[in-house]
């Protein structure tokens, strides 16, 4: 079918804007606007609101303002906005689309109401959309119309990808998804007709993801090593930049265009051109990287919580025996990124739906994903097409099924364990034990590069007898101080010890947790 990844294009989108309706969570107060989209909006408001970044017009009214404005204070002692404007540039067009004619018609302004939640959900369902269209060119460039529409169908339903379009659409991920994506189709471009416009493209948008993650730098190892196979070809694509060196500067200058602004900012609320703002919260630890934690760690593993990924990972031998000029640069890309997100002091990033720092890459794992649809699907065996479409339907269920398990707690955005899990797996809403399973993360060590196996009470994990689940219940009951009042009130009533009273207490509560499921003792 010449048309079948254009079909699978605009059912996708069709799915996603269903989906987003659906949820419709423009609706809700502060459903869009919370945590890091907070700190990537405000230069918006700040600039065409309240037209002061010096950020002053908090002070008016500290209560309403500090909801919405985070800074820290600079060098100056200066407020400070925290990120970089990358992300307030990609949702510029639709804040002021939204924003002027509400201010023109006297309503509501202060760009935290209702429309300007629209506008940012419109901005990353806008920006997916123009990415995928660029994928889908990308792949067909490589593949067949099958492989293609495979896979992009893949890339979205079956990944984390989708939560953040639908549920989370204002974070960064998806824009880096489509921005990566453009920059990977600008590569392609250049390497068949290189030019000056080409060129200023691939700057601005190389620009725009540094600006949006600094770290997303790598992508730039695309560019430099797109068409190698052999270091005969790496000599060539050296003479080719000498060559080329004017639009190379091009591209220099494009993407210094785009961070002239952010430039600007800082030396005007801080004094100086460059400012790290994150302080110790930007540490990486190069030499200590948390590579099995982020692709197989309870906690967020990637390729548990998005399992199709481990597919790309073997797709790199179809896509090096078949496309060897594109295996190089995205082998090189992968093994960077998988070090420098393991690097970061915060493995899990935060609160989360598996492990989004991958999301914006996804464009260039789709390269060996498709390669491996390739190879089960041109010329080969019957069994092995259905196999691989059974495998895409369960990591699709597999996703959407879990983000519902996330939307209703059965998974926990940050202290998931190996146990807590198990103890969710297969339902949609969290048990009473669920709860007890769960470890929050030790921040404080983390910030020291050093990361404690999850530490769970052993009364919940079925480590323990019912003689020694008491005797761990007591202990509990002795923690809380009413509770230990109301023990000696009850023990004076029944003309008991104290320590007895204490004892059966805990007997009762133990085995009416052990009658819930709550506690399942190893000895019963």
């Amino acid at each position: 079918m010449k048309k079948l990844s254009l079909c699978a294009y605009w059912s996708i989108l069709i799915i996603v804007i269903a989906f987003s309706v659906y949820r419709s969570h423009w609706k809700t107060p502060d459903k869009v606007f919370h945590d890091d989209i907070n700190h990537y909006y405000s230069y918006l408001p700040a600039t065409f609101i309240h037209h002061d970044l010096s950020l002053n017009f908090i002070k008016k009214d500290i209560n309403e303002f500090a909801k919405h404005y985070w800074p820290i204070v600079g060098p100056k002692g200066d407020w400070v906005i925290v990120t970089t404007m990358g992300l307030s540039i990609l949702y510029a067009p639709f804040f002021l689309i939204i924003h002027y004619p509400l201010e023109w018609t006297g309503q509501s302004s202060l760009g935290f109401t209702e429309p300007y939640q629209l506008a940012l959900i419109l901005s990353s369902l806008f920006y997916v959309a123009i990415g995928l269209h660029l994928l889908r060119k990308i792949l067909l460039a490589h593949f067949s119309q099958t492989t293609t529409a495979i896979t992009i169908i893949g890339v979205v339903l079956a990944t984390n990808l989708l939560y953040y379009v639908v549920d989370e659409p204002a974070m960064s991920h998806a824009y880096n998804f489509a921005l990566i994506t453009a920059f990977v189709y600008f590569t392609m471009k250049w390497h068949k007709s290189p030019g000056i416009a080409v060129s200023i493209w691939l700057g601005l948008l190389a620009g725009l993801i540094t600006l949006i993650r600094p770290t997303n730098v790598l992508v730039i190892v695309v560019f430099a090593f797109w068409g190698i196979t052999s270091l005969k070809d790496l000599n060539a694509k050296f003479s080719l930049f000498y060559r080329k060196y004017y639009l190379v500067l091009f591209m220099v200058i494009a993407a210094f265009f785009i961070w002239l602004p952010q430039f600007i900012y800082w030396k005007y609320t801080t004094g100086q051109y460059l400012f790290f703002s994150y302080g110790d919260k930007g540490k990486f630890f190069f030499t200590n990287p948390q590579i099995l934690n982020t692709l197989f760690s309870y906690r967020k593993g990637w390729f548990l919580y998005t399992p199709i990924m481990i597919t790309a990972i073997a797709g790199l031998y179809f896509l090096f025996r078949r496309h060897r000029g594109v295996f190089i640069p995205v082998l090189i890309f992968m093994v960077a990124n998988i070090w420098v997100i393991s690097s970061w002091w915060l493995w899990w990033y935060g609160g989360s739906y598996g492990l989004r720092a991958y999301i914006d890459s996804y464009s260039i794992a789709a390269l060996p994903f498709a390669a491996l649809v390739s190879w089960a699907f041109d010329n080969r065996k019957k069994w092995i097409q259905v196999v691989t479409l059974i495998l895409l339907s369960a990591f699709i269920f597999h996703n959407f099924f879990q983000i519902e398990q996330y939307r209703r707690g059965a998974i926990d955005y940050v202290s998931m364990t190996r146990e807590a899990y198990w103890e969710s797996f297969g339902k949609i809403k969290p048990s009473e034990r669920f709860y007890h399973l769960l470890s929050y993360p030790d921040y404080k060590s983390a910030e020291k590069g050093i990361y404690p196996d999850p530490v769970i009470d052993p009364l919940y994990t079925g480590k323990l007898t019912r003689k020694e689940g008491i005797e761990r219940m007591k202990e509990h009951i002795s923690s809380s101080p009413e509770y230990l009042e109301m023990i000696r009130k009850k023990s004076a009533e029944q003309g008991i010890s104290f320590d007895s009273m204490l004892y059966l207490d805990a007997r009762y509560i133990y085995d009416l947790k052990v009658s819930e499921g709550t506690i399942k003792p190893s000895d019963p």
